[in-house]
């Protein structure tokens, strides 16, 4: 029975460590993300400050194109509704995978208190049979 319970925690914190580590890479694309929504909304306020008739370019490969102030408006505002949108689905990711691993500590918590339960239990006995 010890060593069932003993794999059986292993497993458990094996499973633990895989959801810490989901969390890690969840965080890291959160971190991209939010850096990605800071540099579109200084290029956002950037091109609010231009006059109508002001020339944009865009980058297309190696060559800069002239480009449409209002075309390059919508762009930006799409782009960073897109990148909320992705922003509102990490963070969710994040949430329910925090809920998971505190799930899973608490369930190594128990299992390990049953382990050292039955260990003091089994201590006990051979006590007694002495």
């Amino acid at each position: 029975p010890g060593s069932n319970m003993s794999s059986a925690v292993d497993a458990e914190i094996a499973e633990f460590r895989a959801i810490q580590e989901s969390m890690g890479k969840l965080r890291s694309d959160q971190q991209v993300l939010m850096q990605q929504h800071t540099e579109n909304e200084m290029v956002k306020e950037e091109l609010d400050r231009l006059n109508s008739d002001s020339c944009v370019y865009k980058k297309v490969g190696p060559v800069l194109m002239k480009h449409d102030l209002d075309e390059a408006k919508q762009t930006v505002s799409k782009r960073l509704e897109f990148i909320s949108n992705e922003l509102e689905k990490v963070s969710d990711k994040i949430s329910a995978k925090e809920r998971l691993a505190e799930s899973s500590a608490r369930k190594i918590q128990e299992m390990q208190k049953a382990m050292q339960a039955a260990a003091a239990e089994a201590v006990q006995q051979i006590k007694a049979n002495s």
